[in-house]
């Protein structure tokens, strides 16, 4: 059998609601889906995702699977084990009530195969939340600013040795994504940001990355820990005693991991205030 040229990981849990929206967005694609494989990873839905499923599977692909694993409750192992069953040379993983518009597989493709010093491509994004739609400007990347906040959207094609060269999606992080995208540029895999929003991501109350917000603080440590030496030792130093429950180390605004001018000014003040010193 021809492997695919892309896979197209679908990670499940109870949206069976949005696989049909998804499907139809997929079959609208203007990068025509039979160099296509679809990997749909339910984690233990129990409402019509088997069901709903169907619409998946009636897609002209190249390939189609449907893993139905035990409920986990954590995206990272869900989509590690679509990755792990992946046989195209890109591999782009959509969630369910994501809406890839109709020229999105076209445009990251194309910029891969002009770029082959890229190994990732991303675009701008809608954000939707509670039924207003933003356009997400993102900006070109910089490793500078991946060190301090997720400058990447939710979903990007990435070439397969960026895959094979990491440790997967790491569940010790609510902020998985993030956390992987790290990895691949701390591998030196080059990234490149296709300018106009070109698919629609929903954050809503039952989501993962909506859950993930909670957990801020030792979700930002645990992404420095996991790569140290993507980081500068400051900051390394602020994530263990964040950790460890430090009280001066602070998780700081919600999104954002401190720079090293940061971390050092949050050490002068506790020092100042052991001193005494005003």
């Amino acid at each position: 059998m021809t492997s695919p040229i892309l896979s197209i990981i679908v990670p499940n849990h109870n949206y069976g609601r949005y696989l049909p929206r998804l499907a139809a967005s997929l079959a609208n694609q203007t990068w025509g889906l039979g160099a296509a494989e679809l990997i749909l990873v339910d984690d233990g839905s129990t409402d019509d995702s088997r069901q709903a499923a169907a619409s998946l599977e009636a897609l002209p692909l190249a390939g189609y699977t449907a893993l139905w694993l035990d409920h986990c409750g954590r995206p990272g192992p869900v989509r590690n084990a679509g990755f792990a069953h992946a046989r195209g040379e890109l591999i782009l993983c959509l969630d369910p009530d994501d809406f890839p518009g109709d020229d999105y597989l076209a445009a990251c493709i194309t910029a891969l195969d002009r770029m082959p010093e890229a190994h990732l491509a991303y675009t701008d994004y809608t954000h939707v939340e509670e039924s207003t739609a933003t356009d997400i400007a993102l900006p070109d990347f910089d490793p500078d600013l991946l060190r301090t906040q997720n400058i990447l959207p939710p979903a990007a094609v990435i070439r397969r040795r960026v895959w094979e060269a990491s440790q997967g999606y790491r569940d010790n992080t609510a902020y998985e994504d993030w956390d992987f995208w790290v990895q691949a540029a701390a591998g030196g895999f080059g990234l490149v940001r296709i300018a106009g929003a070109r698919f629609a991501h929903l954050m809503h109350g039952s989501n993962f990355s909506f859950s993930a917000r909670r957990d801020d603080g030792r979700a930002k440590a645990a992404i420095v820990l996991n790569t140290p030496g993507f980081f500068p030792a400051a900051v390394r130093h602020w994530a263990a005693e964040l950790m460890a429950g430090a009280a001066w180390a602070a998780p700081g605004p919600r999104g954002i991991i401190p720079t090293r001018p940061i971390v050092t000014a949050l050490l002068e003040r506790t020092a100042a205030a052991k001193t005494g010193i005003r």
